[in-house]
C-alpha cells in the first residue's frame, strides 16, 4: 500500500516534524504539505521533532488539495467528531475494511491546520471522513498526535491487496473520480435537474454515495458514459429529432 500525508495549511514547524517523524516510523512513503503556513527548511523544531524522518519520506509542496491527492485511488479526510459534513463519520478500523474489499494501493490521508482542521469543501473532495473515537468533551488532538494515531489504526501498510486481473477493474485515481462528478454535474444542469444557484446541493450528495464505494474505472466509465447519453437526448430533443 502506497501511503501519502497530505498536511492542508499547517502552522507550525514542530508538528509538521513531529508528523513527518510518525509517518516514517509508520510506513507511509510520501508527506505533502499544501499551502504550508511555515517554514521549514533550516527551522531548528522541525529538524528537532522531525528527527531524520524527512530522510526517509518524501518530502513535497502542493498549491491546493487536488494536486496534492493526484494519483492516489482512494482519499481520506481526517476530522475530529465536532461534524463539519452531514455524511457519516468512519473509525479507522471501518475505513480500512473498506480499502481491504475495493482493493486499493494507493492512499491519501488529509489532515487540515491545527486551527480549525479542514474546511467542508475539502471534506467534501474527499471519498470518506475519518475521526479517532476520542473523548467528546476534548476532541481536538494536536496535528502530529493525529497523523501517528490515524496511520496506527488504518495499518495501512500491512494490507496485501492482490491486483485485479484487469486494470479497469482498480479503483480509479481520485482525478477520474472528480472528473466524473464534474461531468455529471454538467450534465445535469443542462437538463434543468440542478439549480444553478446552489448545484452542490445535490452533486455533493451523489459524491459522498459513490465515494463510500471506492468506485472503479470501468463504473466512472459507466457514469461518463450515461451523462453523454443524456447530453445526446437532450440535444436531439432540442433539434426536433
Amino acid at each position: 500500500m502506497n501511503v501519502r500525508v497530505v498536511l492542508v495549511r499547517p502552522r507550525y514547524a514542530g508538528n509538521v516534524g513531529g508528523a513527518v517523524r510518525v509517518s516514517a516510523n509508520l510506513g507511509a512513503r510520501e508527506v505533502v504539505l499544501v499551502a504550508p503556513q511555515c517554514t521549514i527548511e533550516d527551522d531548528p523544531e522541525f529538524v528537532r521533532m522531525a528527527m531524520g524522518g524527512d530522510r526517509r519520506v518524501a518530502l513535497g509542496v502542493a498549491p491546493n488539495l487536488d494536486a496534492a491527492v493526484a494519483g492516489a485511488q482512494v482519499v481520506i479526510a481526517t476530522t475530529s467528531t465536532r461534524k463539519r459534513d452531514p455524511r457519516a463519520l468512519q473509525t479507522p478500523l471501518q475505513t480500512r475494511q473498506l480499502l481491504q474489499g475495493a482493493g486499493a494501493s494507493s492512499v491519501a490521508v488529509v489532515f487540515g491546520p491545527e486551527r480549525g482542521g479542514l474546511a467542508r469543501e475539502e471534506l467534501r473532495a474527499c471519498h470518506v471522513c475519518v475521526a479517532v473515537p476520542t473523548e467528546p468533551a476534548f476532541p481536538v488532538l494536536n496535528l502530529a498526535q493525529a497523523v501517528g494515531i490515524v496511520l496506527a489504526l488504518l495499518d495501512l501498510t500491512g494490507l496485501v491487496l492482490p491486483a485485479p486481473p484487469d486494470p479497469m477493474d482498480a479503483p480509479a485515481p481520485h482525478g477520474e473520480f472528480r472528473a466524473a462528478l464534474d461531468h455529471l454535474e454538467e450534465v445535469l444542469l443542462a437538463s434543468g435537474y440542478l439549480d444553478p444557484q446552489n448545484p452542490a446541493r445535490v452533486t455533493s450528495q451523489f459524491g459522498r454515495w459513490l465515494g463510500r464505494t471506492v468506485p472503479t474505472r470501468r463504473e466512472l466509465a459507466l457514469l461518463h458514459a450515461l451523462a453523454a447519453h443524456v447530453t445526446y437526448l437532450l440535444e436531439r430533443q432540442r433539434s426536433g429529432g
